[in-house]
């Protein structure tokens, strides 16, 4: 099989040649963009055979997101789905990204550790602010040898921010329309951080609809707190806090005046923790995650009623600089918990895992890096257990210092959750009798960097089997069925072109960036009938200017050939800050010219329930003004 990708790789040889004659000896870029999810170990990402990106904490603040999630929509090579705007939560439902155009696949880790829960494996990005971050490092395809069972599509690694030796104070405001506020501060110490965020949102009016049932959802006034805390007391040794408390309302308000209003009252907690030790070749971590939802429903017999996601876990990597290769040996262990006492009680499961990963220098310039995992779930009493085996094979071939082509297969494995599993109400059923998920990723690509232009390229095929799914063929309650095939076939481009860089004015400041990715995503339903399981196509488009007083991007996101016949939509975001005083002063506004963005939803001729979730209804003009001391 890695035989087939190599040849697969020979397909972008030759390109080479005339590369090789672009990139002139006094010219060559430095290689310095490097990683830790590609191998768990530091490493150059042109030289890992995957597909990473790395979004640094400047560039998270220049996109002018909001929050973490809608950071990583503007990013490129997303699909994003949320439940209300600003990808605030309703309920259970919250706001997710998907890899390729397949929902539901992705791991989220929070400095290596797992941050979904194991109800239903949703997270809340919304509530991690983007001031935060130290970076994002997300590796696309199948990661299941390196990161678990839950690593089907790819892997979302947020690395908080670090310490540094000096002291510095920081303050930043920002207000716009709707009622928009996002205030946070900071204070960093020498070994110690400390971050404090606030953020508002005003009402919203129907921020979805259901055309079948004649209703509609109001959005209440949305609170968000949010604290971070950093410490590295001993070399190498470092102690990470993440929390969070958001509260929000929403109230479901029939066309037919004569039903009275229902209404629902929210407030979620969220805690997050770790101990990590990180030296050149071994690193340790102790974690805990923790997150409860409360919902008031004050329109019904129900009262209050909770939901609980919990996990806590140790793991463990060595890494080995044998003579003939490079090894990486290593161990996790996670405990996953929920209750959802209104629903279905208290589940829980145990995650072990050992795995090893040997990097090899084949020949002069070619790199073969193999892996195996060693996967155990072990289920409650009376439930099933898993136990796989995850190889996983990569080729490097560096062709030049500036250009290597890449391949890389990888077995993907997940195990049923337990709202899948058992959840239970008037709009979705559970279904005890799912089987896991698993499959194989196969992709290929190339990278190039050079003063002109950074280009990142990939082709793959992603081909699962029982991946589960919704059956909507019987209406309310809906229930989960392991689908037969499931397969996404497409390319991926990540390009950044500095055009004028040669130049000795202000044209040498400008960017222009180009992320996205075209898919075909299809799965056969519960009748074994193909269809569309995601969105086919996703862009990312921006022109940048990097001043040393003025920054300016302007970016738009397009989303098109979408699932059950929801609308494409594109949305032009602007970002520009000036040094003012001792500051800066920001300018940001989100979808200028006001376009109708459908996050979410069923539009088919035959759905049981034709409805759409809605984002911010026109655009969100903010200003802000931050100081650094």
């Amino acid at each position: 099989m890695i035989a087939l990708l190599a040849l697969g790789s020979l397909f972008f040889a030759p390109w080479a040649p005339n590369i090789n004659l672009l990139i002139a000896a006094e010219t060559s870029q430095k290689l310095d963009t490097m990683t830790v999810t590609a191998e768990r170990f530091l490493s150059a990402e042109i030289s890992t055979p995957r597909f990473v990106t790395v979004i640094s904490a400047e560039e998270l603040i220049e996109s002018g997101a909001n929050n973490l999630v809608d950071a990583l929509k503007r990013a490129g090579g997303f699909a994003y789905k949320a439940y209300a705007p600003l990808g605030i939560a309703h309920g259970a439902m919250k706001s997710e990204v998907a890899i390729r155009g397949i929902y539901d696949g992705e791991l989220v880790l929070l400095n290596g550790a797992p941050l979904q829960g194991s109800a239903s494996h949703s997270y809340d990005l919304n509530t991690i602010p983007i001031d935060q971050i130290e970076r994002i490092e997300i590796l696309k395809g199948a990661a299941s040898t390196l990161y678990g069972a839950d690593a089907m599509t790819g892997v979302v690694n947020i690395i908080t921010k670090k310490t540094s030796t000096k002291t510095a104070y920081r303050a930043a405001f920002e207000s716009g329309n709707e009622d928009f506020h996002n205030h946070s501060m900071s204070a960093s110490l020498p070994g110690f951080n400390l971050g404090l965020n606030y953020q508002h949102l005003g009402d919203q009016r129907e921020v979805s609809r259901s055309f079948t049932n004649g209703y509609r959802y109001d959005l209440d006034a949305s609170d968000k707190f949010a604290v971070n805390c950093n410490y590295n007391p001993l070399p190498d040794l470092y102690f990470d806090y993440l929390g969070s408390y958001y509260e929000s309302g929403f109230q479901k308000r029939y066309d037919n005046p004569a039903k009275k209003y229902e209404g629902t009252k929210q407030e979620h907690y969220k805690h997050f923790a770790d101990l990590r030790y990180e030296s050149v070749d071994f690193r340790a971590k102790l974690f805990g995650n923790f997150e409860e939802m409360r919902r008031d429903i004050y329109t019904s017999t129900a009262s209050e009623t909770k939901s609980r996601n919990f996990n806590f876990g140790l793991g463990c990597d060595y890494r080995l600089p044998f003579a003939w290769a490079s090894w990486v040996v290593g161990v996790d262990y996670t405990y996953f918990g929920s209750d959802y006492s209104h629903q279905y009680g208290y589940h829980y499961r145990n995650d072990y895992a050992f795995f090893t990963q040997i990097k090899k220098e084949l020949f002069e310039h070619l790199t073969l890096t193999t892996g195996l995992r060693q996967q155990l779930v072990e289920g409650e009493p009376g439930t099933d257990d898993y136990n796989r085996l995850l190889p996983s094979f990569g080729l490097d071939l560096q062709l030049n210092e500036a250009f290597h082509l890449f391949a890389n297969l990888g077995r993907a494995f997940r195990s049923p959750t337990f709202n899948q599993l058992y959840y239970e109400s008037s709009m979705m059923v559970g279904n005890p009798d799912l089987g896991p998920e698993k499959g194989w990723t196969y992709e290929t690509g190339m990278k190039w960097d050079h003063p002109y232009l950074s280009l990142r390229l990939a082709a793959f095929f992603m081909d699962y089997e029982d991946k589960i799914e919704i059956d909507r063929r019987s209406g309310y309650p809906l229930s989960y069925f392991n689908a037969g095939d499931y397969q996404s076939t497409g390319i991926e481009w990540e390009l950044a072109g500095n055009p004028f860089t040669n130049q000795n004015d202000w044209r040498k400041r400008l960017t222009v960036y180009s992320h996205g990715y075209w898919a075909d995503p299809r799965a056969e339903d519960a009748d074994g009938v193909n269809y569309q399981a995601g969105p086919k196509f996703q862009s990312t488009v921006g022109l940048k200017f990097l001043g040393d007083k003025l920054t300016l991007d302007l970016s738009s996101q397009t989303l098109a050939s979408r699932e059950r016949e929801l609308h494409n939509y594109t949305t032009v975001n602007f970002y520009g800050k000036l040094k003012f005083g001792p500051g800066w002063f920001s300018l940001a506004v989100d979808n200028i010219f006001a376009e109708e963005v459908q996050i979410s939803g069923d539009l088919s001729a035959d759905a049981s329930n034709r409805y759409l979730y809605y984002d911010l209804d026109g655009p969100l003009v903010k200003i802000g003004y931050e100081v650094i001391f």
